[in-house]
């Protein structure tokens, strides 16, 4: 199996700004729904058979979350925890999704703390890279401390280490940085938008052995907008989802981008590679979801709406699609075929902390 889900990388301005949800699936393809509510609950929603329950699954309230499932199945997860006196950051990863409800209440009280956050910083924004075989899972922290912003990564394999503050490497610097990964080296993506050209390019933190990576990403969609890092065929290389005028996707090292779709102004927010196909979700201006679907060795589908609002997705094996949804006071996880066809529909209520349907 060859999965990856590279959700929440999107660059637009209120990439941040909605309540956390995160959906992976199990290992029996069921989708396990994580949602931060109003009083920063972390509930885990499970459907199946037309049934639902909803249970909180972490004793703290939480900031801010990323939460990611690998190409093995694995889940990683980081929360930012309220103190008092400032958040904490807790990160766990190789989580298998294969845990109850009591399992993981026990994983998620054993995270374990990443320091370097200074005191009083509110945490804003917790971002993943690429989930890569053999690459380090990097992840991205923005807080605000005492109203100034500030940027960190780190190592979730290792976070005894701490934070680093997210140091934009020469050559890519006065550009926007859109995520922190692996391009055989870690480093970071960056976006600098212009009047003409944008350019996007990687650059790695530093010299290993003397050695640096430092690419640019040619003919990008003219206006792009956002990028989306998503596994690809190449160890420790991602492809590189972009749009602006159109779609395209740079596979792994190769400059030459290849057209998607023909669909102007998408924000890129999920992609998924298994032995099903491909798959790419993006929003429309009005904050539809369409997909975007290819069999391997075929052509890209064109658009199918999934959704009329917000939505994140994940795909089983047999290229099952399950997509949640906020709708006022409920949680709908709806279910399609791999073209994007609708199937069963199961809504959760999310007002009380435990619920049977």
């Amino acid at each position: 199996m060859i999965e990856a889900l590279m959700a929440h990388l999107a660059l637009y301005p209120d990439a941040a700004a909605t309540p956390p949800l995160f959906i992976v699936h199990d290992d029996r393809g069921a989708p396990l729904v994580f949602h931060v509510d109003g009083a920063g609950r972390l509930l885990l929603a499970r459907t199946g058979s037309g049934t639902a329950q909803v249970e909180p699954v972490a004793g703290v309230i939480v900031r801010a979350a990323d939460i990611r499932q690998a190409g093995d199945g694995s889940v990683a997860v980081a929360l930012a925890v309220s103190t008092g006196a400032g958040d904490a950051l807790y990160v766990g990863t190789g989580i298998p999704a294969t845990l109850d409800n009591a399992g993981w209440r026990v994983r998620l009280a054993t995270l374990a703390p990443c320091p370097g956050l200074p005191a009083g910083a509110r945490v804003t924004r917790l971002a993943f890279g690429p989930m890569l075989a053999g690459a380090p899972p990097l992840l991205l922290v923005g807080a605000s401390v005492h109203g100034t912003s500030r940027t960190w990564y780190c190592n979730a394999a290792t976070p005894a280490l701490g934070l680093q503050a997210l140091l934009v490497p020469a050559a890519a610097r006065g550009a926007h940085p859109v995520a922190v990964g692996t391009y055989r080296l870690p480093g970071v993506w960056a976006l600098r938008q212009g009047d003409g050209q944008d350019e996007l390019r990687f650059a790695s933190f530093g010299a290993t052995f003397g050695w640096q990576v430092d690419v640019v990403y040619p003919n990008l969609p003219a206006r792009t907008r956002s990028v989306l890092l998503a596994h690809g065929s190449m160890p420790n290389v991602p492809d590189v989802f972009a749009a602006g005028d159109a779609i395209v996707v740079y596979r792994g090292s190769n400059p030459v981008p290849q057209r998607v779709a023909a669909v102007a102004g998408a924000r890129l927010l999920w992609s998924a590679r298994n032995e099903a196909g491909e798959f790419l979700a993006f929003a429309d201006d009005e904050g539809a979801v369409w997909l975007l679907a290819r069999s391997p060795r075929e052509a890209w589908s064109a658009p199918v709406r999934l959704t009329r609002g917000r939505a994140v997705l994940t795909v089983t094996d047999d290229g099952t699609i399950f997509a949640a949804a906020r709708e006022g006071k409920m949680l709908a996880v709806r279910r399609f075929d791999g073209a994007g066809a609708p199937g069963p529909v199961v809504a959760v209520a999310l007002g009380d902390p435990t619920i049977h349907i």
